[in-house]
């Protein structure tokens, strides 16, 4: 199906699709427990603040803002209340006279007031510029309020509502899933929970089914290579999980899931405060069957040998003074999982399977030197276990046993001072060194055996903010990073970051920024080292891959919540020893340098508020070029496989009262699966529709949350890798009781 008309299918779809949904809506828009609404604005720029606290004076109800200033509160009830609205580098407002009905919510606009910051006991937290462009880059944030809104169909299907960010998974439920920016690989993005690395030590990827989405608070998504502040995993972009404070009352959930393909999960989580050490603690167990029929040439098969089990738990504890605080961090899962044979079970079943255990844990120390400066230490530790198992195969070339042991240490010693509204300047020191060793069970002295590399890096990046001109710029501020860099045997090196944002001075609503960047990925020990069957080997020779980019970006935000919200990204790279996986004339798959490759793109959002609070479209489209430019004519201007040039993402959200509903569409375009772009050997283009229903119901201190989500409605055959078949419809019941206490 080529692009234009799956693009005219998408719309006459999703016509219908929002007409139906409207109508069947109607009987649940009668009726709210929202009592209180509004948004929150900086008095001066006029933008949205995020995580503003707004509390209901002399009463328990509280909350904070989301990344567009909005805020809802419930279940209040009538009367005549004062609403405090505070935030750190604001003046606080109090709103007096607030009357709330039972009819209609009561609605409120603040804008405050900017106020240097007094107090030298007061905590500074790292966290300016969460949305927008920051000294990071430009910056997508996703809030509670979006978690929410996607908490019945999940974290995969919320990241893909970014444009650029594509997450391909291995089956359903809450299986492994992997995400990607730009067509680039797992690898290459960064993805970090609280400032802890969660990429895999051997292979660079990271699972999300790891985050334990119950203590999310909100995500930030960046879309470019940022080596100068976050070293070689940031090739692509990075992604930061932020979990929730440590609560003042005790916080309690259990979840449970069941759905097809015989998944089921359980979790518990709790949230506590206890004088000065708060934490947050998340159990998790799952499993799924995850057989299912699918069709190959005309043929009807069964997906064999595909479950998984895992246990999963996360600790959170956070200690808090005035001029001290303490943040350790826990993660641990243990797992195993079937390996299904490659390419629509060609090999047949013989029980392949892995088992995996996971910790990585975190300590932070930060002192506070004066309210806009400290100092903070980390030391993190990541350890990976795996066990492959393959002896039953009858072929005694593709048979395996293998163990095999990653450890990575870092430790980073950094500083950040911030002027005001003028300047945020961070230094740093980072250390970071990976082991591997890997026993081969089978056939001892073709083991690898231990391996170990080690990187040593200073950075520095400042943001400053120019002098305002009025006939040109309402506000405006340039940045600047730069990290040198000693990594294993390779020459020191610096990759240097530049980037300007501007307001212009004919219209606050909009904001354009640009940047330029060099990024570094060095090869991960998978790639360098891999030897586990006949069917694919490593290259120890392989070179790190570098890139030269550049980005600019416009947003248009209005202070009116019926004009939509657009973010314009467009990006161009030009990469020199791109790894790719290539199948040699005997069959072998084993990883090469491509010499050049060149990448650019577009990327589009738009996000529209019906009906504020209730009703909300968005809409994501990420355009994608990139091709191979190796001086060989069977590859050079070939499109890189795998990557699509076209995605579109639509949502649609309605909630009223206690009921939400949600519409997910995604379109794909046709993809290369070898670099020759041979006639005939393309993925084909799919469409998914996603839906699902909620009903959340508070009853004194305890909350019920019922939910269903049905995935793949219309059963779309499609892969997201050759060879890997995905499974049709899928359903999903959720059941989810929160209690809190003081």
């Amino acid at each position: 199906m080529t692009i234009t008309k799956l693009k005219a299918k998408f719309i006459s779809t999703f016509a219908f699709g929002l007409l139906f949904l409207i109508l069947i809506s109607h009987p649940i828009l009668s009726q709210s427990n929202v009592r209180l609404t509004g948004q929150v604005r900086d008095a001066e720029t006029g933008f949205p603040l995020a995580e503003v606290a707004v509390h209901v004076e002399k009463t328990a109800d509280g909350t904070y803002t989301d990344a567009d200033g909005f805020f809802r509160i419930e279940n209040i009830s009538p009367g005549t209340y004062s609403i405090q609205i505070s935030l750190l580098g604001y003046e606080t407002q109090n709103i007096s006279n607030v009357e709330i009905g039972v009819d209609f919510p009561a609605r409120v606009i603040a804008n405050l007031k900017p106020v240097p910051l007094q107090s030298d006991t007061i905590v500074v937290m790292a966290e300016w510029h969460r949305d927008g462009s920051g000294l990071e880059g430009e910056k997508i944030m996703l809030s509670g309020a979006d978690l929410d809104r996607f908490r019945q169909l999940g974290l995969p299907q919320l990241l893909q509502q970014v444009a650029g960010v594509q997450i391909e998974s291995t089956g359903s439920g809450g299986g492994r899933s992997i995400v990607r920016i730009h067509g680039g690989r797992s690898s290459q993005v960064l993805v970090m929970l609280d400032g802890q690395r969660l990429n895999n030590p051997q292979t660079g990827e990271v699972d999300l089914s790891e985050i334990p989405l119950e203590q999310i608070e909100s995500i930030e998504v960046i879309r470019q290579g940022n080596s100068a502040l976050f070293g070689s995993s940031a090739f692509d972009g990075v992604i930061e999980f932020h979990t929730r404070r440590t609560p003042q009352v005790y916080n309690y959930t259990l979840h449970s899931q069941a759905g097809s393909f015989s998944s089921y999960m359980g979790s518990v989580s709790a949230g506590l405060t206890v004088l000065d050490i708060g934490g947050l603690f998340n159990y998790q167990q799952d499993y799924s069957r995850q057989n299912f029929d699918y069709k190959y040439e005309g043929k009807t098969f069964t997906r064999e040998n595909a479950w998984y089990r895992n246990r999963k738990f996360f600790g959170k504890m956070k200690y808090e003074t005035g001029r001290y605080s303490l943040n350790l961090l826990y993660n641990r899962r243990e797992g195993d999982r079937a390996l299904p044979c490659s390419f629509f079970n060609e090999c047949g079943d013989v029980d392949a399977a892995m088992e995996e255990t996971v910790q990585a844990w975190q300590s932070n120390h930060r002192l506070i030197l004066s309210s806009h400066s400290y100092l903070e230490g980390l030391i993190a530790y990541h350890r990976l276990y795996q066990f492959y198992n393959n002896e039953n195969d009858p072929v005694r070339i593709t048979r395996y046993k293998t163990e095999q042991t990653n450890h990575n240490f870092e430790t980073q010693l950094s500083g950040r001072f911030s002027a005001g509204h003028f300047a945020d300047v961070r230094v740093g020191l980072n250390y970071l060194k990976e082991t591997m060793n890997q026993d081969n069970l089978l056939n001892p002295p073709i083991g690898i055996g231990e391996k170990s590399r080690e990187s040593k890096a200073g950075f520095a990046g400042a943001e400053v903010t120019l002098p305002l001109l009025p006939l040109v710029w309402r506000k405006a501020s340039i940045r600047s990073s730069l990290r040198y860099e000693k990594h294993f045997s390779h020459p020191s090196r610096f990759y240097p970051t530049v980037g300007i944002s501007f307001v212009p001075a004919i219209w606050k609503a909009i904001n354009i920024s640009g940047g330029w960047y060099k990024a570094v990925r060095y090869p991960d020990f998978n790639s360098l080292f891999w030897k586990g069957d006949s069917r694919a080997r490593g290259n120890p020779e392989l070179e790190p891959e570098r890139k030269t980019a550049w980005n600019a970006a416009i947003r248009l935000r209005h202070d009116q919540w019926y004009f939509p919200e657009l973010n314009l990204h467009y990006y161009s790279e030009k990469i020199t020893d791109l790894i790719f996986w290539h199948r040699s004339f005997n069959g072998v798959w084993e990883p090469r340098n491509e010499d050049k490759a060149e990448k650019r793109g577009v990327d589009l959002e738009l996000r529209q508020n019906m009906i504020p609070s209730h009703v909300q479209i968005q809409t994501a489209y990420s355009w994608i070029d990139a091709v191979n430019k190796v001086d060989e004519p069977n590859r050079y201007d070939k499109n890189i496989i795998f990557v699509p040039q076209h995605t579109i993402n639509t949502s649609l959200w309605i909630g009223w009262g206690n009921w939400q509903t949600q519409v997910v569409y995604r379109a794909v375009s046709e993809r290369e699966t070898i670099p020759a772009n041979s006639n005939g050997t393309q993925l084909n283009a799919y469409e998914i529709w996603d839906a699902s229903c909620g009903y959340k119901h508070q009853i004194g201190k305890l909350t019920i949350d019922l939910g269903m989500a049905v995935k793949n409605i219309t059963g779309s055959d499609y892969q997201l890798l050759y060879g890997y078949p995905m499974p049709g419809q899928e359903i999903q019941l959720n059941l989810a009781l929160n209690f809190q206490t003081k």
